[in-house]
This record gives structure tokens, sequence and C-alpha cells, in this order.
């Protein structure tokens, strides 16, 4: 269910708006191997009437399933923003989905939830990798130098 605002009523006063948003509502659009959203988004919304727009602030957290970059491990990430504030444009280019008196947020925190996920994620920041045995997959990396010639020695052997 989309978080939507009645424009007619935030004229008079100011709206809250709390609950939850679905992960397949704001996260079905990642496209992203290392994470998935599969918790709801928790929003706690204060929304105004601006002359050019909205100020939404408030705060709004999901818990993301991620597989570290380096090591492959699974881990959950906390994504929250606790300060949380947009003016958002009802006109122009950059304007949300209005339908009748309602506007449509949804969009609009989709987006600062996918900005705020992490390019790589780490398990920690301290993650070394996969281990050199689990590198055993790749016959390039099996075994350590010394055991046997160096895969240069041809080349070291050329008298130019």
């Amino acid at each position: 269910m989309p978080v939507h605002v009645n424009l007619r009523l935030l004229s008079e006063e100011p709206a809250h708006l709390e609950g939850e948003l679905p992960a397949q509502e704001y996260g079905a659009e990642l496209r992203d191997e290392l994470m998935k959203f599969e918790e709801p988004l928790q929003y706690e919304l204060d929304v105004e009437r601006q002359p050019d727009g909205l100020l939404v602030t408030g705060s709004m957290e999901t818990t993301v399933s991620c597989e570290c970059a380096r090591c492959l491990k699974p881990f959950r990430l906390p994504i929250a923003d606790p300060d949380y504030t947009a003016l958002v444009p009802l006109t122009g280019e950059d304007a949300i989905p209005i339908d009748g008196d309602f506007a449509d947020l949804t969009p609009l925190l989709r987006e600062d939830i996918y900005l705020a996920l992490p390019a790589n994620p780490l398990c920690r920041p301290d993650c070394r990798g996969l281990p050199e045995k689990a590198s055993a997959r790749d016959s390039r990396l099996e075994g350590s130098p010394s055991d046997g010639p160096s895969p240069w020695a041809a080349l070291d052997q050329l008298k130019l």
C-alpha cells in the first residue's frame, strides 16, 4: 500500500503519517545480487504544505539482507534515517505523482532508501575477503608460488 497524503487536508493543517511500507512496494526495483529488501520500511513522517510543494520530516528505517562483497557471508544491514527531511515539489519535472487530492510519497521514500545503500556491502569494515583455502575453486590460485616452477620462468630465460 503506497504512502499517500491528502493535499486538500494539508492546506488546513499538517499531517502525521506512520506505518509500514511492504518490501514489495519500495524494494521491487532493486537489481543487486548482494542486497535484497525483505523487511518492511517503517516510517514516521510529518508533512506540511509549502507554497511550492511539501515539507516532509521524520524518520524511516528498515533492514536489508546482504552478502558481503568480499567474503560472500550473509549478514543483515540496518538502514535508518532518523532525521529525514525533504522538500518535495508538486509541479515541474521533479514533482511527485498526484492522483486527484492525493500525493504519493512512495517514490520519494524509495529513492532516499536506495541512496542510503552502500555501493559494496561489507560484513564488517575490516573484512579481508575469502580465505586462501576457499579460493581453491579457481585453478589459477591453487597452491603457493613455491609449489613448482614459476609461470614466468620461460620469460626469465630469454636473452634480448
